[in-house]
């Protein structure tokens, strides 16, 4: 087994919150519990462990399906190896349980222990395990039985045609019949599967022995109806009887022989001739014989075989009476020169020994199966089963009947007419409907109603029935109604179908049954592969989806149990987009570029387009939150300022970690496969235009909500200078953070690559804006994250007056990265577009007035405590908002807030005025103030 991991409870359907910061935590996406989807905060861990089988499916799938080459006929050869290769597996897997099956399970109920609770409890859930892996292992034996029938491989080529002479033996009037008849060829499959599914069971000493037991004489099977012989022996012992005893001869009714109205002779017939009984242990005895035969039929034994069974019995004459068509055997003993009319008449014989004869319902019911009867099979029939094989063996003999009679000559058509049998075909009506109707009978039939409906017996009923498209679509509406029970779910989504009414039945798997679903995944890969080799076979649209439902709960499954490598082998087999959205919803976790490149090779690999998967990550992200409809929450909300005016050391206090707080969540899950599914998308060299574009909506929509954490990881984990090195060649911006600013001039005055500006119809100046628009963006978050760290030093500050030299030394590298990034910012952020963009309208509304007034409050803090240079710029600041045509003054005005801009200029003019004449003999003139041309006397006060 493999080794245990942690997951979430998968026992119901919704979609779920978790936080991003963790890299071994997977994202649910429709497999968890809706209550929990609605309370995040209560994510619970529960163990699960994925079995060798999963690992064995999944590399059986890849060697088969992977690469289908040849013909179709090859194509096919190769789908149903791959089924025989689940069935052996899954047979052993059954035969391993059986044979470990626990002591407790062999006893009687009368030998256990009344305080054996706990051993109960593990013989229960052992024996429902052993149950499900049996019935797996029996519905891929099903499987390579009856999809070969269906898609063209019958097996009939096996069956050699004879030219008919005038004598034939008895397997070739078999093998004739069963070329002539197709649906005959089916009905044999399926009593096939049956017979052998009935001999994984106990084996058949084991069924009677509790019928020889009450037969009270030990361990003794030979020598007959031994407590009758007894009784018999003393009788004419007593009475001096020589020969027979004749039950008519006088006197006889005077013996005790006439009490209990026993036989008088032990021949066979003895008991329906003479219309007496025998004595009770004698009759299990016959009753367990009679079982034993039954279920040698039952289960396909061979001639030889039921031969030897009956012989240890010394009950010769039972195995001479069965003539069992050679159904699972046919290398069974033949019978030369076979005479059809031999066979009809022996059937019409069965048949009223069936209905009219017989010692107990067991010996009528074998007479009832050789005869091709119904109702006398039925009478002890227990399981869905033997009820189905009874029907499929009273059709079976009626064709081959039919057969004989019309092929056999005259004596055999009066031989028919001359004794009644059970005609099963005329009973069942439309032949080629029979199964549907069969597996509907046994759903309401009240002895089989519970079984049926088992997931298991259902999927089966349905592959009998040729219904497996039916109920693999039933099948995924029941995932997609659970999966969206309390919300929606993105992995699987309601399909726009007609929902059948008894989707509620249990019939259907449901997604806390993993097992189930990657035997129900296995069976649809391969039903649609057969169905997409075949010309006749079409699924539409609709139903597919409903259907790939089912792969997706599994595809889910293993990103749960860490089995990443083993999703695009199964996402590969889903149809349409949903191919690329089942990648990008269940490898959306993967964090590591190393662990993302495995993925990418493993598409390769597969024949799915990377290009397409990286390109339609995003997409299913940003569509999940709708992006592109979500309105500017910012606008008039985003404020970084502490109410209050302004001091003169510090102006306007801004707040400190407006980002937010650094102990709580990095950020929404949402916002983190967006930016996840952006370095996917930097992955590969392509899409540069996408990848502008995508960006670009992932920062607006960031930035419309205020989510600035999430807006910095962005900026931090895809920055722009990287998307101009990856996608276009252009080698701008330097190693570090400091090439921030600089990267975008470098980009502009770069000669661009011709296959560049195809994608831009040839048009420079539009890439140079859309590229301008994410580095415009860029800038402003960094800005704002230096203005928070700076609000962060300058509460230091205020606490402590001795700080380090480091302090100070971080203090003014801060603020000189927010004033280059506030470059673009205070020069048309955001004017220029490619297209007109309401948002970036928004924005400018939400953040310029807010963003300008915190720079002006860190320069004056900057002015105040490490050079009064940067009051100067702040003055500078205020004459570049001053200038005509000033789109920050344009911005401040539709706000409103001119005042507040003003009084902040007023602020640091005042600070730089007293801290000029404070410090006027100790100042110095600098490099930028003799560039600048600034004047430190013009603010110093002299005193009056």
């Amino acid at each position: 087994m493999a080794p245990a991991v942690l997951l979430q409870d998968p026992s119901v359907t919704s979609d779920a919150s978790l936080s991003f910061a963790s890299k071994s935590e997977s994202p649910d996406l429709g497999l968890i519990p809706p209550p929990m989807a609605q309370q995040p905060s209560s994510y619970r861990q529960t163990v699960i462990r994925a079995g060798d089988e999963v690992e064995f499916f999944s590399g059986e799938l890849d060697r088969h399906l992977t690469d289908l080459r040849g013909t179709t006929e090859e194509k096919r050869a190769q789908v149903f190896q791959l089924v025989d290769s689940y069935h052996a597996y899954s047979r052993k897997r059954a035969d391993r349980l059986r044979e470990r099956q626990p002591p407790r399970l062999a006893l009687r109920e009368n030998e256990m222990d009344v305080d054996d609770n706990e051993t109960g409890d593990l013989a229960v859930n052992f024996d429902e395990e052993y149950r499900k892996a049996e019935e797996e292992a029996q519905t891929w034996d099903l499987l390579r039985r009856m999809l070969p029938l269906e898609y063209g491989q019958d097996g009939t080529s096996q069956l050699k045609r004879h030219t008919k002479p005038s004598l034939q033996s008895r397997n070739q009037w078999w093998n004739e019949f069963m070329l002539s008849d197709s649906l005959a060829r089916e009905q044999k499959v399926v009593l096939e599967w049956l017979q052998s599914s009935a001999s994984q069971g106990p084996p058949v000493d084991d069924v009677v022995s509790h019928l020889q037991e009450s037969a009270e004489r030990g361990d003794i099977l030979a020598h007959g109806w031994l407590h009758t012989r007894t009784k018999i022996k003393l009788q004419k012992s007593v009475n001096g009887y020589q020969g027979s005893l004749d039950p008519r001869a006088f006197g006889f009714a005077e013996s005790h022989l006439s009490s209990n109205t026993l036989v008088t002779q032990l021949d066979p017939d003895a008991i329906t001739r003479q219309a007496r009984k025998l004595e009770t242990q004698d009759d299990f005895f016959e009753r367990a014989i009679w079982l034993g035969c039954f279920e040698m039929l039952r289960r396909g034994y061979s001639m030889v075989e039921i031969r030897e069974w009956c012989s240890v019995r010394t009950e010769l004459w039972r195995a001479a009476s069965l003539a069992p068509l050679p159904l699972a055997n046919p290398e069974d003993e033949d019978q030369p020169d076979f005479d059809p009319r031999s066979l009809v008449l022996w059937r019409r014989m069965c048949f009223s020994t069936a209905r009219d004869g017989g010692t107990s319902e067991y010996d009528r019911a074998v007479y009832g199966l050789l005869a091709g009867d119904i109702a006398s099979v039925e009478k002890v029939c227990e399981t869905w089963d033997d009820l189905l094989f009874a029907h499929y063996n009273a059709l079976l003999r009626t064709r081959f009947d039919s057969y004989l009679v019309k092929h056999g000559g005259d004596e055999a058509a009066r031989v028919a007419q001359q004794f009644p049998a059970f005609n099963a075909v005329l009973h069942h009506g439309d032949p080629h409907s029979v199964g549907k109707r069969l597996v509907t009978l046994l759903e309401t039939d009240l002895r089989t109603s519970n079984e049926a409906t088992r997931p298991f017996k259902a999927l089966q009923g349905a592959i009998v029935a040729h219904e497996l498209g039916r109920y693999l679509t039933n099948q995924g509406l029941v995932l997609a109604k659970h999966a969206n029970q309390r919300s929606k779910s993105n992995l699987i989504p309601p399909v726009d179908l007609q929902v059948p009414d008894d989707l509620t039945h249990p019939k259907y798997f449901n997604l806390s049954d993993h097992n189930s679903l990657r035997v129900l995944s296995h069976v649809l890969i391969i039903f649609t592969t057969l169905n997409r080799l075949s010309e006749t076979h079409i699924i539409s649209n609709v139903h597919q989806e409903a259907m790939d439902n089912i792969i997706a709960a599994y595809i889910s499954f293993l990103r749960l149990a860490n089995l990443e490598e083993m999703i695009p082998l199964y996402c590969a087999k889903l149809h349409g987009q949903r191919v690329y959205e089942a990648l990008s919803r269940n490898l959306i976790h993967i964090l590591d570029d190393g662990a993302r490149r495995v993925q990418i090779s493993i598409m390769n690999r597969l024949g799915i387009s990377v290009s397409e998967f990286v390109k339609r990550q995003p997409e299913v992200f940003l569509g999940d939150v709708h992006d592109l409809l979500q309105p500017c929450e910012a606008k008039g909300k985003f404020k970084v300022l502490e109410d209050g005016p302004a001091t003169l050391k510090y102006g306007r206090i801004v707040k400190p970690d407006f980002f937010g707080d650094d102990e709580a969540e990095e950020f929404d899950q949402e916002e983190g496969h967006i930016i996840c599914s952006l370095e996917w998308l930097m992955l590969t060299d392509d899409w540069f235009v996408e990848t502008c574009t995508y960006v670009i909506r992932a920062y607006k929509y960031f930035l419309k909500r205020t989510r600035l954490r999430a807006a910095r990881a962005l900026s931090q984990r895809v920055p722009g200078k990287e998307i101009i090195r990856r996608k276009t060649g252009i080698q701008v911006g330097g190693d570090g953070d400091d090439g921030s600013f600089e990267w975008f001039a470098e980009f502009a005055a770069s000669e661009l690559p011709e296959e560049l500006l195809a994608l831009y119809a040839g048009d420079k100046e539009a890439v140079t804006t859309q590229v301008r628009n994410i580095w415009e963006l860029e800038c402003l978050v960094k800005a704002l994250d230096s203005m928070e760290t700076l609000s962060s030093l300058a509460g230091l500050a205020r606490e402590d007056s001795t700080n380090s030299r480091e302090l100070w030394q971080h203090t003014n590298k801060e603020v000189r990265a927010a004033k280059a990034c506030m470059q673009p910012v205070l020069k048309g952020w955001l004017l220029e577009t490619v297209g007109p963009d309401p948002d970036f309208q928004a924005l400018r509304e939400a953040y310029v007035p807010e963003t300008v007034l915190a720079l002006v409050s860190s320069l004056h803090f900057a002015g105040a405590t490490l050079s009064r240079d940067y009051l100067l710029e702040c003055m500078e600041l205020a004459a570049v908002v001053a200038e005509k045509a000033s789109a920050v003054t344009e911005e401040f005005v539709k706000s409103g807030r001119m005042k507040e801009l003003v009084e902040a200029f007023a602020s640091c003019s005042k600070a730089l005025a007293i801290f000029a004449s404070e410090q006027k003999a100790i100042s110095r003139e600098t490099k930028k103030i003799r560039e600048h041309g600034w004047l430190r006397e013009l603010w110093s006060v002299k005193p009056q």
